[in-house]
């Protein structure tokens, strides 16, 4: 997932998308930078960004594995209220943190 941070000469900028300053880069998703990207010049540190890249998947289940995008699963996860970093994340462990999710929405049957 994309972040925005703000590194001009003032401390933060208001824009029409939002506020941003220089301690806290804003999450956003791929499809939200792409159709606004003209705002952020160089005054914008843009991180975890791959412009005009569609984040499929092959098997079509909708469930992330290995083939996925590191972005692609960070985004799945966030979807699903976990909130992980990027940095310093690995795609092994966030398909671990894929599995408890998805172990987690598993309801055991009543006898």
């Amino acid at each position: 997932m994309p972040t925005v941070l703000w590194r001009g000469h003032t401390r933060e900028v208001n824009t029409k998308y939002g506020r941003f300053d220089r301690h806290t880069p804003v999450k956003v998703t791929q499809v939200w930078l792409d159709a606004r990207r003209n705002v952020f010049d160089d005054r914008f540190q843009i991180e975890e960004d791959y412009p005009g890249v569609l984040f499929t998947q092959d098997d079509g289940d909708g469930l992330p594995d290995m083939k996925w995008l590191k972005a692609d699963i960070q985004q799945w996860l966030f979807e699903h209220g976990v909130e992980m970093s990027g940095i310093r994340a690995t795609k092994a462990k966030m398909l671990e943190r894929v599995d408890e999710v998805l172990a987690a929405e598993v309801t055991p049957e009543e006898e």
